[in-house]
Parts: C-alpha cells; sequence; structure tokens
C-alpha cells in the first residue's frame, strides 16, 4: 500500500515542480515491475502526467531534433527540455505495449485504453507546432498497439474484443486497415503455428470492423475532424484501403476455421463494401471446388457474383447438383445450405431438365435420410415441383420404375444434363409412405395429391433436430386405449392349472 501510495506523491511531485523530472523516469521503471498493483497504478499515474502534459501543450515543440542532437528550426532553449518529456513518452508507449502481453487480463485492457488515450491526446494536441492547426493523425501508437494485437504467439481475441470500441471512430479504422494490410504483406514466418496464431488474430479484428455505406456516414473523429480534402473523409478511399486489407488477408495460408469464418460473412459484411467485389471471384471459385463445408459456404458469396455482378460461371449448377451427398444431411452447416439451395432453385427460367435430376437426386437420398431431414426434404420436393409443372411428370410417371433396379436414373452421373432424371419417377417418395415415423408417412402422403396454389413453408423446419422430434411425440396426449376386458389379478391366473401353478413347473417334494 505504502508502495502504491508513493508512487501517486511521485506523481503529483513531478507535476508540481520540474526539478522531480526524474520521478517520471522512476515511475516508468514500475511499469515493468512484478506486482500488478504497481503496475496498474502507474499506468494510471503516468495517463495523468502525459494527459497534463499533452492537453497543456507543455511538449510541444517548434523544431525537430536529429538523431545526433543537433536543433533545426532554431528552437527555444525551453524545447531541451520538451525533448526530454518526448522521448520519455515515447519510451511510456513501449512499456504500455509491451504490457498488452501480459499474463493479467486486466492490465492488457488498462493498458490498451490507457494507449488508445493518449492517442487522443496526442491526434488533438500534437507534439509539434506545424501538426497543430491541421488534421495530422499520429500513427505510432497505433502502430504499437496493432504489433501486440496481431501476435504470432498469443491469442489476443479478447483484448481484441475490448478494442471494438476503438474501430467505430473513422480515422482510427482507417488507419488500422492501412496498417494491418501492411502487417499481412510483411508476414514471412513459415512456422505453421506462428501463422495460424496471427491469420486469427487478424480475422478477429476483421470481424469487428463496420464499414460506412456513404459519404456522410464518415463523421466520427477520435482527433481533430478533418477538412472535406483529406483522404481520411472520402469514402471512396475507405472502400479502396478494405478492399486492399482483404485482399492481402485471403492470400494467407488460413487455418480451415478462419477459411469458415471468413466464408460466412463474405457475402454480408465484406462484398457490398469493396470497390470491386469480382476481385474475390478467384477465392471463391477456388473454394467452391474444395469440396465439403468450404463448398456449401462459399455457395453464398459465388451466386451474388453470379446474380448481382455478372460473373458467368457455367459450372455452378453441375457444382451444386454434386454437393448433394448423404452426408449433407449430418452437415453443422444444413440448415445454410439448403435454404440457399432453395433460393438458386427458385427462378422459373431454370431448365426442366435441371430441376427434375435435383428433385430425383433429393429423392434418392432420402431412402437414407434421418427423419429431420425428410420432414423438410419431402415439401422441398414438392415445391420444386410447383415451380416447374413440366416436371409433376415425375410423380404422375405411370410406366416409370418402381424400383431402383428398373430405374433409368444414374445416381453416379455427375452432369444433371446426363443422369436421365426425366426418364425416371419418384418412386422413392412413395416407399417413404411406409416410413417408420408418422411425420415423414404424413408427409410423404403430399405426392399423389393435388398440390395447393402456395408453397409449403420449409424455412421453419430446416433446422429441426432428432431431439425436437423426440420431444414433440413426448407432448402428445394419447388416448387410452383398452388391452384386457377383465381386470387381471396377477400376473398368471392359478385357477387356470388347478390352483396351483408352481406344481406344473417345479417338484418340490
Amino acid at each position: 500500500m505504502e508502495k502504491v501510495t508513493g508512487i501517486r506523491e511521485k506523481g503529483e511531485q513531478f507535476l508540481n515542480d520540474r526539478k522531480q523530472a526524474n520521478n517520471l523516469v522512476e515511475i516508468l521503471e514500475l511499469l515493468q515491475s512484478d506486482e500488478n498493483k504497481v503496475v496498474v497504478t502507474s499506468m494510471k499515474v503516468v495517463l495523468k502526467i502525459f494527459s497534463h502534459l499533452l492537453s497543456s501543450d507543455k511538449m510541444l515543440t517548434t523544431g525537430t531534433k536529429h538523431k545526433n542532437g543537433t536543433e533545426t528550426d532554431n528552437p527555444e532553449a525551453e524545447d531541451q527540455y520538451k525533448y526530454w518529456l518526448q522521448e520519455r513518452y515515447h519510451d511510456c508507449i513501449k512499456c504500455l505495449s509491451r504490457l498488452l502481453e501480459s499474463e493479467s487480463l486486466h492490465i492488457q485492457k488498462l493498458a490498451l485504453t490507457t494507449l488508445m488515450k493518449l492517442l487522443q491526446l496526442e491526434c488533438r494536441n500534437p507534439l509539434r507546432k506545424k501538426d497543430k492547426d491541421s488534421y495530422n493523425f499520429q500513427p505510432m501508437i497505433l502502430q504499437n498497439v496493432l504489433n501486440k494485437l496481431v501476435s504470432k504467439t498469443s491469442n489476443m481475441s479478447v483484448v481484441i474484443g475490448r478494442f471494438q470500441e476503438y474501430l467505430e471512430y473513422d480515422d482510427v479504422r482507417y488507419e488500422v486497415l492501412i496498417q494491418l494490410a501492411n502487417q499481412m504483406g510483411s508476414q514471412r514466418s513459415r512456422e505453421q503455428v506462428a501463422v495460424a496464431t496471427f491469420c486469427n488474430n487478424c480475422m478477429s479484428i476483421l470481424e469487428l470492423i463496420t464499414m460506412p455505406t456513404s459519404e456522410d456516414d464518415i463523421d466520427n473523429f477520435l482527433g481533430q475532424s478533418p477538412s472535406s480534402q483529406d483522404k481520411v473523409k472520402s469514402f471512396k478511399e475507405h472502400k479502396r484501403v478494405f478492399t486492399n486489407t482483404w485482399l492481402q488477408f485471403l492470400r494467407l495460408p488460413l487455418s480451415t476455421g478462419v477459411y469458415k469464418r471468413v466464408l460466412i460473412m463474405l457475402h454480408e459484411s465484406v462484398m457490398p463494401h469493396m470497390t470491386n467485389p469480382l476481385l474475390l471471384t478467384d477465392f471463391l471459385t477456388a473454394s467452391y471446388n474444395i469440396g465439403g463445408a468450404i463448398s456449401l459456404l462459399a455457395l453464398h458469396g459465388l451466386f451474388l457474383l453470379i446474380s448481382q455482378y455478372n460473373l458467368e460461371y457455367p459450372e455452378f449448377y453441375k457444382k451444386l447438383y454434386g454437393l448433394l451427398e448423404p452426408s449433407t444431411f449430418h452437415a453443422k452447416y444444413r440448415a445454410r445450405f439448403f435454404h440457399l439451395t432453395d433460393l438458386f432453385l427458385s427462378s422459373t427460367h431454370i431448365p426442366a431438365y435441371l430441376v427434375a435430376a435435383f428433385a430425383k437426386r433429393l429423392s434418392r437420398l432420402a431412402l437414407t435420410a434421418p427423419p429431420p431431414a425428410l420432414e423438410m426434404l419431402i415439401p422441398f420436393i414438392c415445391n420444386l415441383l410447383m415451380r416447374h409443372p413440366t416436371c409433376q411428370i415425375l410423380v404422375h410417371n405411370v410406366d416409370g420404375p418402381n424400383d431402383v433396379s428398373s430405374d433409368p436414373y444414374v445416381m453416379s452421373e455427375p452432369d444433371p444434363a446426363k443422369c436421365h432424371a426425366m426418364e425416371s419417377s419418384l418412386w422413392e417418395l412413395e416407399s417413404l409412405k411406409s416410413h417408420y415415423h408418422p411425420g415423414v408417412a404424413t408427409a410423404a402422403g403430399l405426392i399423389g395429391r393435388p398440390f395447393p396454389k402456395v408453397e409449403f413453408d420449409v424455412a421453419e423446419k430446416l433446422e429441426l433436430t432428432t431431439e425436437e422430434l423426440i420431444t414433440k411425440e413426448v407432448k402428445k396426449k394419447q388416448k387410452t386405449v383398452a388391452l384386457e376386458y377383465n381386470t387381471p389379478k396377477g400376473l398368471f391366473d392359478a385357477s387356470k392349472y388347478g390352483g396351483n401353478f408352481r406344481d406344473l413347473y417345479w417338484n418340490t417334494s
């Protein structure tokens, strides 16, 4: 307690008497202490000291000082002391930056907020007089912060979460994107763990960035408000640095986890803010060709490029057809996949053979699909047939096959145009009328009946689980069924066996 009180007293002495200037050096040394209370108190004291020095322009110099100690612009003698204060200020920034790697989360967050408060003060009260009357963002502190936030050795996601509030400032976000792109461009490490950690930290920052949607949205600044001529006020410039940063990030060797996080947010949070979303074509087509969950997640972004940005990709539906596998019904992103597939097949301009191929493939997969998926899948197929009446021949094909042995449909054919779906029938759905689950059997009964004028709502069943089905069945009120006319008097009626059932099977004499 005495040590903590002593630190506060040293700070007061420094502020009240220039002769106590060495107290500042001692306080900076205490920032490296092993005692958390000492470090926390020292941070609060240095913030108080430099807040006073910056806001009162007591470190403001008229000239610049060379590394060899010579001065330019004929600075006054007072500047000697100010230069010394600036050097201590820079030492303070380095010490606080190192504390971002502390084992104590409280110290990490306090160091971050202290650095950002100093950044705000320095932006509004520059250290050099020539920067005083114009917008001039001071990047040194932010550069030190970002160097630690994108660490290659530690997961900084919790501290980055605390950093989110500062990304709401337009000037901070702009500078972060520029410096982040530089960090990614200079990333040369070949150690897999280091690169994975670096990419994860970069992704944690990018996920928190919210871009402006117009020039009028750029009006929130941590430092001085810039003029309309400054780049930081330009909406196009913000989009340019955002695009450059994302393109740099996508060139890194991303882990599977980060890859999925990118694809999940790409269509909604990235593409609308890029200068040209078609720059993502190579990344999305490569992702679509990987297979598995990566392909499922790449669907939306690729479809947006095709539908909204006129990307020509003739293989899209062929690839989508190939993604329909038994494992799809057990995938984590099943609901997302079928929601998008329903969207992709909603156009009435799709050729009938293509719709028939999808309907037939889904019907074949229904034979081995779990009940939760079937309750969604059967109405899904019905909607396809309702949108494309030409394909209803698959239901009413009297001469069609009745089982897999006589079915002309080729399940192994990757090209929907060559799988002979139009020559087949949906006999698989007919067989589901005998399914053990009553909900599936009822849904299968939709096939063969006149279709309604309004499509079935499959959205509410996209995320249906086995647990939900069981809960639904358990909660059903069952009618009491009489199983025996006469109330039984025991497990066995001994009167039918001469009054002693035991003697028929055991000899106890």
